[in-house]
């Protein structure tokens, strides 16, 4: 048993490198790595480069931003034979130990699955996770429990390479703004379409750092511009369970302040 796993990476190089070590450090099944970047800044090319070196991982550099497409690219250019399981990553994941072991596990006791998210349907609010409760069930065998999914798991995730071999790929979002993101949703419908469930995890295997009030205060211009291209309204949603919320100051930067708190 091999799992290939495709990294995703766009800037952000404090957090391309939190991944990539941990996914390292916390791996435990027998695997590759190749780490795609869509045309970032000097910064995390420079990271990148360093990274490989010390871990000695496929780099792919692009020249221009493909967004979920980067993931094709990879794909077509492999031997699928080699591997049992393909691992789709963005690049603001802390991974856990043993999260491939676990999933896998989850895979093989349920075999009906054909895509498995390393989270759970209940986002981890009390470490600052800002998201929400998705639709899904819960079901067990064996001791193991997932929840199936209503809709999509995100692009985080491990696939069962026969779908591949099938024709399993990924599209975009394209928005007005010029980001690319992967069409998680659409990604998940094909799945079930070919015939399989999607699930997510019974708890979470990874932390998504990507979706934290922590990330969220570092670098608040980068996340109000990304949810501004998707659903500014349910991103100023989920941070009022925080008591928090995104307002513009004269000089038109984005700031975030306590609600009730002048400003």
């Amino acid at each position: 048993m091999k799992m290939l796993t495709i990294m995703l990476s766009w800037n952000r190089p404090h957090l391309i490198q939190k991944t990539i070590e941990s996914y390292i450090r916390e791996t435990t099944v027998p695997y590759d790595l190749i780490v795609v970047d869509n045309a970032s800044n000097k910064e995390t090319v420079k990271e990148l480069e360093v990274l490989k070196d010390k871990h000695n991982f496929r780099l792919e550099l692009l020249k221009e931003n493909m967004g979920g497409l980067a993931f094709n690219y990879i794909l077509d250019s492999i031997n699928l034979n080699d591997y049992d399981y393909i691992h789709f990553s963005e690049n603001d994941i802390e991974y856990l130990p043993n999260w491939a072991k676990t999933l896998i596990k989850k895979l093989e006791t349920f075999p009906k699955v054909g895509q498995i998210s390393p989270f759970s349907p209940f986002p981890q609010s009390n470490i600052g996770e800002f998201s929400w409760k998705k639709p899904a069930t819960f079901v067990s065998s064996n001791n193991q429990s997932i929840y199936f999914a209503k809709n999509n798991v995100g692009t985080n995730c491990i696939v069962r390479t026969e779908l591949i071999k099938q024709g399993l790929r990924w599209k975009n979002i394209e928005t007005n703004q010029g980001f690319r993101f992967p069409n998680d949703l659409l990604f998940s419908i094909k799945v079930k379409k070919m015939g399989w469930n999607v699930a997510f995890n019974d708890q979470y295997v990874g932390i998504n750092w990507g979706h934290n009030i922590t990330e969220l205060q570092k670098e608040l211009d980068y996340y109000v511009k990304n949810h501004k291209s998707k659903s500014f309204q349910r991103f100023k949603k989920q941070l009022r369970n925080f008591n928090l919320e995104i307002y513009e100051d004269e000089d038109g930067s984005y700031k975030l302040r306590k609600i009730n708190q002048s400003t």
